[in-house]
């Protein structure tokens, strides 16, 4: 399990440095608001790679996927940190977004499989803990970037451990589940098909129509703080860093309180509640006033951004355990590919959305505040709907692979 954290580390290390380096970017090549969203809704179309690779992870493996992204990803690295041009750095990009999405969304898959069945909300709350510490090393490098063009070192750094990469081949491991399911004939059994079929057909349908609703508010308030710090606030990086670092730290909190709240209280009621809390605390973090350096400003920026953090973690640990729990084996890593697919698609979506409602409706905060609202009120009742508690169930329980 140390190692698959240590990877997830790595991935959302990696997973931030595009928030953090749009302002930099913007400043560089002299884009506004519209542009530089635009710019994020073309990088989520990565996402088709992932929804391609993942159902590999379902038919050959966990770890050949796994190994593979993470020897790939710096290729893409590179080519990011000496982009020129918004299509020089647009491309490489899709393909880093392909790489990162693809090894997420494994290295859950293989924490909820390789974790026992007592203390799988645990394990995910591990990983997002490790996720939180990826992204504060992104934040670090970011406070220390003296001008501009110092975003590239963002993506040189991101580059490095492909030095690691033979000892991850090495040390990397099957998870026992899907060695199981393979011995057993499961895996060659299994289509990706039949996620639209029988018991299945409901359950699929209605989470990916959550994962293409419930991620815009997400999106939406948890894209742009630090580029809305820096940009429309005036903060200097070091300053919106520290609100990212005070407001992450204590957001740390949110994963024991996630998995407790998860085996405690239940997976919906957690996710439900969780949602709300972060998309309600990151609106209302774009409406806090400018007031320079004050201590009302950061103490009120601080406040919301742990409000949201907090939150988001308790969110995340809930849906990752619903993610694992709803699916059998042979089909755990495609269905998370697919719901990928939806999340990006929202992204895109989120993206373009706000490029057009930002100018019509005023600026970038209201813009995020009526799309919001506008997505997460359908998301939710849809979740009701189609979503069984699994607190309590062991993953072939709740997933049906011990029928």
């Amino acid at each position: 399990m140390g190692l698959l954290y240590a990877l997830t580390a790595y991935a959302f290390y990696a997973m931030a440095l595009g928030a953090l380096g749009a302002p930099f970017l913007a400043a560089e090549l002299a884009l506004d608001d519209a542009a530089i969203t635009g710019i994020a809704g073309w990088v989520a179309l990565g996402a088709f790679g992932t929804a391609l690779l993942t159902r590999l992870a379902d038919r050959h493996g966990r770890r050949l996927v796994l190994v593979g992204s993470f020897a790939a990803l710096p290729v893409f690295s590179i080519a990011t940190a000496f982009a020129t041009s918004v299509p020089s750095y647009v491309i490489p990009q899709i393909g880093a977004s392909a790489m990162l999405n693809t090894l997420a969304t494994a290295l859950a898959v293989a924490v909820a499989e390789e974790a026992s069945d007592a203390h799988r909300a645990r394990a995910q709350a591990w990983f997002g803990v490790c996720a939180s510490l990826g992204g504060a090393l992104a934040l670090a490098i970011g406070a220390l970037v003296p001008e501009p063009g110092g975003w590239r070192a963002f993506w040189i750094v991101a580059a490095l451990p492909v030095l690691a990469a033979p000892l991850v081949r090495a040390r990397l491991l099957e998870t026992e589940r899907f060695h199981h399911a393979k011995q057993d004939g499961r895996v060659d059994a299994t289509r990706g098909s039949d996620l639209l079929r029988g018991p299945l057909r409901r359950r699929t349908l209605g989470l990916l129509a959550v994962g293409l609703l419930k991620p815009v508010s997400i999106v939406a308030t948890s894209t742009w703080p630090y580029y809305h710090m820096v940009k429309n606030l005036g903060l200097d990086p070091g300053w919106a860093s520290l609100v990212y670092f005070a407001g992450g730290g204590i957001g740390l909190l949110g994963n024991p309180l996630g998995a407790r709240l998860t085996d405690a209280w239940g997976r919906r009621p957690t996710s439900i509640a969780a949602t709300a809390a972060l998309v309600a605390a990151g609106s209302a973090f774009f409406f806090v006033p400018a007031g320079g350096h004050s201590f009302v400003t950061i103490a009120s920026l601080v406040a919301l951004m742990a409000v949201n953090q907090v939150a988001t973690s308790a969110c995340n640990v809930a849906d990752r355990c619903i993610d694992a729990e709803l699916f059998p084996t042979a089909l755990r890593a495609t269905y998370v590919g697919a719901a990928r697919l939806m999340n990006a698609a929202a992204g895109v979506a989120t993206m373009f959305a706000l490029s057009a409602l930002a100018k019509p409706l005023g600026g970038l905060a209201e813009a995020i505040a009526v799309l919001s609202v506008a997505t997460l009120v359908p998301a939710l009742a849809i979740f009701l709907a189609v979503v069984p508690e699994t607190r309590g169930q062991t993953l072939e329980q709740a997933s049906g692979d011990a029928a």
